[in-house]
C-alpha cells in the first residue's frame, strides 16, 4: 500500500557559516530574507550588521542562504516572537526589496545602510527564495516553478540547464489541470474533506535547501495535516517522456516504492480509499483517471515530448490540445487549450500570481441564485 512509502528530499552544499547563536536556539526561530537588486550582478547586495541585533546570527544551513544576479538571500536566527529592526550594510545601494514569505516588509536604505522591520515570528519564515506561481481552484493548487537561469543553483548549477524537462513539467501540470477538471476530482476531495490536490513541477534554485533533481513533476493529495501524504515524483527523460516513479509517504518513516512504465500508482485518501490512479505508459506518456475508472490518456504532442505540448483524452470526451510557455521577462504564464487562451500574470521577483482569481461578489441587494 500507499502507506509504506516515503518522500525524497536532500540537501547539500553550504553558503554561509555561522557563528555560535547568541541566544538559547530553541528560544529563536530561522528566517531568510531575499533581498532583490536593482540591477543584476555579482555583488552582494546586503550583508547582515550583527551590531543591530547581538540575539541574532547568521543561519549555516546549505542553500538557505544565496547570491545570484537577481537577489541576495540571508538566513538568520532570531529571536522569537520580538519586533526587530535588523540592519545591513548595503553597498551601492543596489537593493530594491526586500521580501520574507511571500511578501515585502518595510525596508529603508541610505548611504550604503539599511534597516529591515521584521515583525514578530513565532516559527520559521524560510521560503522567500521560492520563485513558483499558485493557481488555485477548488480543491487543488497547481505550483508552477520559474526556471531562471540567473538563479541556477545545486545540482542545477552547472552544466545545460534542463530546458526540455522544465517545459515538459509546465505542459504536463496543466494536462493534469485539464484531467482534475475534467473528472471533477477537486470537487470530490473537497466536498469529502480529504485534503487538497497538488500539481507541481520542479524547482532549479534550490530555495531552503530543496534540491529537487532529477526533473520531475508531482499531483498528489496533500492529506489534511500532511502526515499520510504519498508523494510522487514522476521523473522526466531528456527526450521530454516520462521514465518512472518514486512514491513515498509522508511522515511515516517508511520506505520509498519505484513504479516502472506500465506499473500503477494509486493515491489512497484518508478514508482509506483510491482517489485516483496515475500509470505512466511503455511509451512514456500518462493516463490518469480516478481509481478504478478508465483514465484519460495525457500524451505527448510534438517531437521534443512533454515540452511540445499535450493531448489530453479522457472517455466519451473530445481530445484537447494544451501548450505552455513561460516568458520570465514579461511575468506571465501562457496556456492555450484548443481555441482557449489563457494568461497568468506574476511576480517577477517572487513568482507571485497578479492576474485577478476571482471576481469580487455583487452588492448585496443583488439577488444570487443558490448552489
Amino acid at each position: 500500500m500507499m502507506r509504506r512509502l516515503a518522500v525524497i528530499l536532500a540537501a547539500a552544499g553550504t553558503m554561509l557559516a555561522a557563528p555560535a547563536l547568541a541566544t538559547d536556539p530553541a528560544d529563536t526561530v530561522k528566517v531568510v530574507l531575499k533581498f532583490v537588486k536593482r540591477t543584476d550582478g555579482a555583488a552582494f547586495a546586503a550583508r547582515f550588521d550583527p551590531a543591530s541585533c547581538r540575539a541574532c546570527s547568521l543561519d549555516g544551513t546549505p542553500y538557505y542562504s544565496a547570491n545570484n544576479p537577481r537577489e541576495t538571500v540571508i538566513a538568520l536566527n532570531v529571536p522569537r516572537s520580538r519586533s526587530l529592526e535588523l540592519a545591513f550594510d548595503t553597498p551601492g545601494d543596489n537593493v530594491r526589496r526586500v521580501i520574507v514569505e511571500g511578501g515585502d516588509i518595510p525596508f529603508h536604505v541610505g548611504q550604503g545602510h539599511g534597516v529591515v522591520q521584521l515583525a514578530p515570528l513565532t516559527s520559521d519564515a524560510i521560503t522567500a527564495a521560492e520563485f513558483a506561481t499558485h493557481i488555485v481552484e477548488p480543491g487543488m493548487v497547481l505550483r508552477f516553478e520559474h526556471a531562471d537561469p540567473a538563479r541556477r543553483s545545486g545540482d542545477y548549477a552547472s552544466g545545460p540547464m534542463p530546458t526540455v524537462q522544465r517545459d515538459a513539467a509546465n505542459v504536463l501540470e496543466f494536462a493534469q489541470r485539464e484531467v482534475v477538471r475534467e473528472l471533477g476530482l477537486g470537487a470530490y476531495v473537497e466536498r469529502g474533506g480529504l485534503g487538497r490536490i497538488q500539481i507541481m513541477g520542479f524547482d532549479t534554485n534550490t530555495p531552503h535547501g530543496h534540491m529537487d533533481s532529477p526533473p520531475h513533476m508531482h499531483m498528489h493529495l496533500r492529506w489534511p495535516q500532511n502526515t499520510g501524504t504519498q508523494i510522487g515524483h514522476f521523473y522526466i527523460g531528456p527526450d521530454g517522456l516520462l521514465t518512472h516513479t518514486v512514491a513515498g509517504v509522508k511522515g511515516l518513516g517508511a520506505g520509498q516504492r519505484t513504479f516502472g512504465r506500465g506499473q500503477a500508482f494509486t493515491s489512497v485518501g484518508p478514508d482509506g480509499r483510491g482517489v485516483y490512479t496515475h500509470t505512466i505508459t511503455p511509451d512514456g506518456a500518462l493516463d490518469l483517471g480516478r481509481a478504478g475508472e478508465r483514465p484519460c490518456r495525457i500524451g505527448p504532442l510534438g517531437q521534443f515530448g512533454f515540452a511540445s505540448g499535450a493531448t489530453v483524452q479522457c472517455p466519451g470526451q473530445p481530445a484537447r490540445q494544451i501548450t505552455v510557455r513561460d516568458d520570465m521577462r514579461l511575468g506571465a504564464i501562457m496556456v492555450t487549450t484548443d481555441d482557449i487562451a489563457e494568461v497568468f500574470r506574476y511576480d517577477t521577483d517572487t513568482g507571485k500570481l497578479l492576474s485577478p482569481a476571482r471576481v469580487e461578489s455583487p452588492g448585496p441587494s443583488v439577488y444570487v441564485e443558490a448552489n
